[in-house]
């Protein structure tokens, strides 16, 4: 055990807790951690958290999206620095809400976490209700990673730059058709978003799944679409579709010729798909804090890095205030959007 004495000390087997010591003359009663500091030693420091079962993750999510790949490719690492296995739990439905009210629900003991993307942040505006209390009923580990939405049009649409595109959209107000993977989420608010910066109006066409918003825009059934950048890079660079511009800070390594939509007159804009580790509400802070530190370690590890940056995600690796803040300002920036598109569940 780390920091433990030797199996034939003394120490092990005495109670003793203070030793008499003379210096100059004069008798003290020194502690036994002070004598061991004086001495040299330093006293072990209390034991970390470990779980002691497996720590089942959480997916809101169908098998096979982003969420997956991020848990999937960090598992292993994790388990080995824990001791225990990751075991992946997917629970569509709900527009998330079945699975991240099985995580609000559980015990708060580190051993069942949820990984979510932006629909949690989204999810208090566009519901009257909700079971679960996204503030108090969870509580943020770390943000793992963000993809970034790209602007894409069909290669009719007589606009190469989001200048010229939006241009187009006053022209003819209601003429271009956007498609977006449903009501209320971060692809149909990132729109919306834009629509209401550039004073612009573009109609909404709901789809349930992005294959089928890629394959409508590539036929020309609708002319638009905020895309995640993996989804939409390949189409792009076999002239299926038009890149527009990346709603990002940066550039994406996928598409980096394409600028982003700040360098094209609209500094601050983002739209992504944003992914977070939650525990339940009431996990003891010391579980956090481990949960914390292991998961930013292995986030941080080159090969689990190169892995997920080929499949489009950006490692953030936050600690816990900064992903608390970072949810704080996104509730606010979705509720105003919220608000301004009318956004209503089906």
């Amino acid at each position: 055990m780390y920091g433990a004495p030797h199996a034939n000390s003394s120490c092990e087997e005495q109670t003793m807790t203070s030793i008499p010591v003379r210096f100059a003359g004069r008798r003290f009663t020194l502690g036994l951690a002070t004598l061991l500091s004086v001495a040299g030693f330093v006293a072990p420091a209390l034991a970390q958290w470990a779980p002691t079962q497996p720590i089942r993750v959480i997916i809101p999510y169908a098998p096979g999206g982003t969420s997956d790949i991020i848990a999937r490719t960090m598992s292993e690492p994790i388990s080995q620095r824990l001791g225990q296995p990751l075991l992946i739990d997917n629970r569509g439905g709900g527009a998330t809400q079945i699975g991240t009210s099985a995580v609000a629900k559980s015990a708060p003991d580190g051993h069942t976490i949820l990984l979510v993307a932006n629909t949690f942040m989204i999810n208090p505006s566009l519901f009257k209700t909700l079971p679960y209390d996204s503030l108090k009923d969870l509580t943020p580990i770390t943000y793992a990673g963000v993809t970034p939405h790209t602007i894409v049009v069909n290669n009719d649409v007589p606009a190469k730059t989001l200048k010229e595109l939006l241009d187009l959209a006053r022209a003819k107000p209601g003429a271009i058709n956007y498609g977006s993977v449903g009501n209320g989420t971060s692809f149909h608010l990132g729109t919306e978003e834009l629509k209401k910066l550039s004073g612009t109006n573009m109609v909404h066409v709901p789809y349930k799944g992005m294959g089928q918003v890629l394959t409508d825009a590539i036929s020309g059934n609708i002319q638009m679409a905020f895309a995640n950048t993996p989804n939409a890079a390949p189409l792009v660079k076999d002239g299926k579709l038009r890149a527009i511009a990346v709603a990002h800070p940066t550039r994406a390594p996928q598409l980096p010729d394409v600028q982003t939509v700040a360098e094209q007159g609209y500094p601050g804009f983002e739209s992504n798909s944003g992914f977070i580790y939650f525990a339940p509400g009431g996990t003891p802070p010391d579980v956090l804090d481990r949960l914390n530190a292991v998961f930013v370690e292995v986030l941080n590890l080159p090969a689990v890095k190169e892995a997920l940056t080929k499949q489009g995600v950006e490692v953030k690796a936050t600690t816990r205030a900064q992903t608390a803040d970072f949810i704080a300002k996104e509730m606010k920036r979705y509720a105003d959007v919220v608000a301004f598109s009318g956004a209503k569940v089906d």
